[in-house]
């Protein structure tokens, strides 16, 4: 990833992002470490940076001496220590800027000594004694911006030179020594008598020629690295009374307001104003109450996080819901806003105090509606969960669990809700009636089907069973007399008359026969009335009913 431009070459704020790095919004109010170079112009600082912390600042050719590579300031993670930022800063004395960018380079110098744990001033050893040198500029301006917290809690800063190109044999003793005793007078210059060791821990470090002496200068560098990024090496500068407390989700925010406040004054407590002469202490907002505002937002944010962590690691986690979270979440706020004020009670009229109050409550509430949010998706299964169980059941009509559902969660929301909020739970419940909507739908089709496929299967039922009867019938018909039917037949012919009736039923049939013969053929009867023999006088009428 490559560095980002935090201050670009006009002077102006690069960023308008809350922080430095996207993956910073995710690690919240965590303080980071902040190591910031300064030095003149091709002196080498980014190529110290990049060996230092593995970071990929652009370097610039040994062939473009005039031409500044660094324009600004930059910004880059150190390579396996996320919350550990290096800084780039713009050469001084450049040829580009000439005797008009003096001021943007004090300013420069001045913002970097507010934000920084370690403070790493590069300088050549030539340079070393020199007090016109650029280096020694550089660190008028940074304690210049130091003395504005005389007198106050003191915010310490690492303050190493290094010292470029030594000698084997110089010693190391004496060039502590002496840069010790050049920073002492400078600082008792600008401060009138204040300890400069209640504001800085000043440390040399001598690197060898980078080219002649590679594996020394690497060795060299590596042993700083490790001062910087680790609490246990030996004189390591990886301490708390270093740290300035900004966190790594609001470092953009603050750096902007830090930068812009000295681009409105006139003259940068640097000693340069702005048309590069020398001059005076100019008037700006003390920073003191910048970083004790600061400090007190990152813990009273830290302790509100961690109380809401809590909630979402014992419950919602597991699905299920926080007891009162309206009122549990009001009390996080009261309690994180009084723990802030209580801090900053010096502040209390000051804007960034102000500022900074809004920020708190505003990145709170953020939170806070994210574990609402949340809440109300656990309300809403719980209430899907009682609607499918009371229309399961017949007893319960589908409006009637509607409306108690929907109720239960209006309810259970309205109580997870926290008093003075603008939260709202009108989308969530939008969503449980549309899917209790479509669970009814659905059940109502389903019963429709049921009912008509009942339906069809009686009228099929009842085609088979009219079907069955017909083909007995027809089978009675065609194989009357079968085994186990029985039959009753009698016929009757009334005396001297040509009418002969029968009557017979038959598996459930009844046949009524009359039949009658010509008068004139009745002597051919019998006198029982059934013919001798076959002839014209056995034709007549007959007349059959079946019942």
């Amino acid at each position: 990833m490559a560095p980002v431009k935090i201050i670009d070459a006009e002077g102006n704020a690069a960023l308008s992002a809350s922080t430095w790095f996207p993956e910073y919004e995710e690690m919240g109010p965590e303080a980071l470490t902040i190591v910031s170079v300064l030095g003149a112009q091709a002196s080498g600082k980014s190529t110290l940076l990049n060996k230092l912390f593995g970071t990929s600042f652009e370097i610039g050719s040994r062939s473009a001496v005039a031409t500044a590579t660094t324009k600004g300031v930059f910004a880059d993670k150190a390579k396996g220590f996320d919350t550990v930022v290096a800084v780039d800063v713009e050469g001084s004395d450049s040829r580009e800027r000439g005797r008009e960018g003096r001021a943007f380079q004090a300013r420069c110098a001045a913002f970097v000594t507010c934000i920084s744990d370690v403070l790493l001033l590069n300088l050549w050893y030539h340079d070393v004694g020199r007090f016109d040198a650029t280096s020694y500029g550089l660190l008028k301006a940074v304690f210049s911006e130091a003395a504005k917290n005389a007198g106050q809690d003191a915010l310490r800063t690492a303050l190493v030179f290094v010292v470029r190109d030594v000698d084997d044999d110089v010693v190391p003793s004496e060039l502590e020594h002496l840069l010790q005793e050049d920073a002492k007078e400078i600082f008792d210059d600008v401060t009138k008598g204040e300890d400069i060791s209640s504001m800085f821990d000043i440390s040399v470090v001598a690197l060898p020629h980078m080219r002649h002496r590679e594996e020394a200068f690497t060795e060299a560098c590596q042993n700083l690295a490790n001062r910087i990024l680790q609490q246990d090496a030996p004189e390591s500068l990886a301490k708390t009374q270093f740290s300035k407390v900004i966190p790594a989700d609001g470092i953009g925010t603050f750096t902007s307001k830090l930068w812009d406040e000295r681009a409105a004054s006139k003259a940068v407590t640097t000693g340069v104003t702005a048309n590069g002469d020398e001059g005076g202490d100019g008037n700006v907002a003390s920073l003191t109450k910048a970083f004790k505002c600061n400090e007190a937002f990152s813990q009273a944010l830290t302790d509100a996080t961690l109380k809401l962590n809590e909630f979402q690691e014992s419950t919602l986690e597991g699905g299920e819901k926080i007891e009162d979270y309206g009122a549990k979440a009001a009390q996080i706020m009261t309690e994180a806003l009084a723990s802030y004020d209580v801090a900053t009670e010096e502040c209390h009229d000051d804007s960034i105090q102000t500022r900074k109050r809004r920020e708190l409550e505003s990145i709170i509430d953020t939170s806070q509606h994210a574990i609402y949010m949340k809440q109300l998706q656990v309300l809403r299964e719980n209430a899907l969960a009682h609607f499918k169980s009371g229309t399961a059941s017949d007893d319960m009509p589908s409006d009637f669990a509607f409306y108690t559902a929907d109720s239960q969660f209006q309810r259970e929301a309205e109580e997870s809700k926290r008093p003075g909020s603008s939260w709202s739970a009108n989308q969530e419940r939008q969503d449980l009636q549309n899917m209790m909507q479509e669970i009814s739908t659905q059940r109502k089709r389903l019963l429709t089907s049921q009912v008509t496929a009942a339906q069809q299967q009686a009228h099929a039922m009842q085609y088979l069973q009219m079907q069955q009867s017909q083909i007995n019938q027809i089978q009675a018909q065609a194989y009357g007399g079968s085994t186990g039917q029985w039959n009753v037949g009698a016929a009757y012919r009334p005396p001297d008359t040509n009418i002969n009736a029968s009557l017979s039923y038959q598996q459930g049939r009844t046949n009524i026969q009359i039949s009658m013969v010509p008068d004139e053929s009745a002597s051919l009867l019998g006198p029982n009335g059934f013919t001798a023999g076959v002839g014209p006088g056995n034709l007549g009428l007959s007349f059959n009913i079946g019942l």
